[in-house]
């Protein structure tokens, strides 16, 4: 191929991977932002065509990262209903420390072998490909190393904050589908991200305030408890057993319950619990709502932890995973707590079951013993983490008819045509892990019961599993998640919140008892499970 067919060849498979993301995010193919939308991608084009003088080569790599971000946008907008998202970018380590958690929900062996094949088509057009121009290697490390400087400076006053101003002129919206949609998906990142740089010390500043110390005068244990993927079931599946939920029916009838307003769907588990913990709603995050954790809690945040730390209280979490996802190890001891437990002291494994709900019942009933009753103890669960392939096993007595989306011999060719894990196998294993929470709630509340008649049980669902296929089936698209709040001789009452208001509501019980009317003055659930 001659020098001028293989410029050619090169630049339109660059511009196939610019093109490809943008078609998934439905931006137009003519706007003002297009060079911004083009530029990272342009960039290795242009390092890899001068360092190599391959111009198929380095459109082909350009194309394989482009289809390979396509991919993944595509991915999450099916999977969690939003598309890649700026803070994405702080999971990427995770991506190889924990692969489950991500690579099983687009396909693991989908996924590894396009990054093979991309792997190995770009080594053999690298040895292939007759050279077009001279190569010039030092200075594509000159350019990496100019781009690498003005990133720099980008990233620091005062450019930041004029950079930031500049893409304020483009009119972000702050919704990442309406802004993929107009600036484009690349665009939309590096807007969105700079911005919030930009804007985060001073928010940082403005969620700092100290907590009010108000110590109540007796000490009630408190046990909150966010449980991975919760919700009830019934309300997608009428048809489920009597007593299918007799735990978390038991903690309903013993305080307040409800549906709880969630800040997202199928995953970012970070967003429900730094809401719950804080007590902060996501406008006042502007841009860091995405995640909280990735950046914005590295100093003091004022929460309802502190307000129980002021107060007198021990503040202990509990996680049976890697105490360094999310970046937890440095997030949690900003909003509060003292100790942070995490799977090298609870135990449980790196892959599906992990630990089991039940046995981290008794993990937190042991922490309560030691601590004494001042004592607030946040447990994250992993026992009922997605996606649920074969690692996962119905309860017993759990047919597939009681929860089939299909009838009759219909079942059976649709078994066969959709892919594992798509069809209604992974909605019995999700329950059956399901009924494992369920009994964590049981143990809890019985053990609760033999130590202290004044503890205060907060149980919540992070979000709603990935079960898009599921769910579409039955008719059922409510994002919110459910909790309750059981003490020793409350009532049952139904009261619907937002994730923000519910750590707010268990604090204020607890630290001022005879406020309860925001508990309390709530009507009568009506059983629409």
């Amino acid at each position: 191929m001659s020098a001028p067919w293989s410029c050619a060849v090169g630049l339109l498979l660059a511009l196939a991977g610019w093109i490809i993301p943008r078609r998934v995010a439905g931006a137009r193919l003519v706007s003002a932002v297009m060079l911004l939308d083009a530029a990272p991608l342009g960039f290795v084009a242009i390092v890899l065509l001068l360092a190599s003088g391959r111009p198929v080569f380095a459109g082909t790599v350009a194309s394989a990262l482009g289809a390979g971000f396509a991919f993944a946008d595509r991915t999450m907008r099916v999977t969690l209903r939003e598309p890649v998202v700026f803070t994405a970018l702080s999971e990427l380590p995770q991506l190889f420390t924990h692969p489950r958690l991500y690579l099983s929900f687009a396909g693991t062996g989908l996924v590894l072998g396009g990054v093979a094949a991309a792997v190995l088509a770009g080594l053999a057009l690298l040895v292939a490909e007759p050279v077009a121009m001279s190569p010039h290697p030092l200075a594509a490390l000159a350019v990496a190393a100019f781009v690498s400087a003005l990133l720099w400076l980008v990233g620091r006053e005062p450019w930041l904050g004029a950079t930031a101003r500049a893409l304020r002129r483009l009119e972000p919206s702050g919704e990442p589908f309406a802004d993929a949609a107009r600036l484009g998906p690349v665009a939309m990142l590096i807007a969105h991200g700079v911005i919030a740089r930009a804007e985060r010390p001073a928010r940082r500043a403005r969620l700092a305030a100290p907590a009010i110390a108000t110590r109540s005068g007796a000490a009630r244990p408190v046990v909150l408890v966010q449980c991975e993927s919760f919700f009830d079931a019934r309300r997608a599946l009428p048809d489920l057993p009597r007593g299918w939920l007799a735990g978390y029916d038991a903690a309903r009838a013993g305080g307040a319950h409800g549906r709880l307003v969630v800040p997202a769907w199928g995953a970012n588990t970070m967003r429900a619990e730094f809401a719950v913990l804080t007590g902060i709603a996501e406008p006042a995050l502007g841009y860091d709502r995405f995640n909280p954790y990735h950046a914005l809690a590295r100093g003091r945040i004022a929460s309802q932890v502190w307000r129980l730390r002021e107060a007198g209280y021990k503040t202990i979490c509990l996680h049976p995973f890697d105490r360094r996802f999310f970046r937890r190890d440095l997030a949690l001891p900003a909003l509060g707590f003292e100790t942070f437990l995490g799977r090298e002291t609870l135990g449980g494994g790196r892959t599906p079951p992990y630990l089991s709900d039940p046995e981290l019942a008794h993990h937190i009933l042991r922490v309560l013993d030691n601590a004494g009753p001042r004592v607030f103890i946040f447990a994250i669960t992993m026992g009922n983490h997605g996606p649920w392939f074969r690692d996962f096993s119905p309860p017993p007595g759990l047919t597939r008819e009681s929860t089939s989306l299909f009838a009759g011999a219909e079942q059976e060719d649709v078994d066969a045509r959709v892919k594992p894990g798509q069809s209604d196998a992974e909605l019995r294993r999700y329950l059956g892990g399901l009924r494992q929470s369920d009994k964590m709630i049981r143990v809890l509340i019985d053990g609760l019961e033999r130590r202290r008649d004044d503890a205060v049980l907060g149980f919540y669902g992070d979000h709603l599993p990935s079960l898009p296929r599921a769910f579409a089936q039955l008719g059922f698209d409510d994002w919110r998640s459910d909790y309750a709040i059981w003490s020793g001789g409350g009532m049952g009452r139904r009261r619907d919140l937002a994730a923000h208001e519910l750590g707010r509501a268990i604090v204020d019980r607890v630290l001022a008892p005879r406020i309860t009317a925001a508990l309390d003055a709530v009507v009568p659930e009506p059983h629409d499970a």
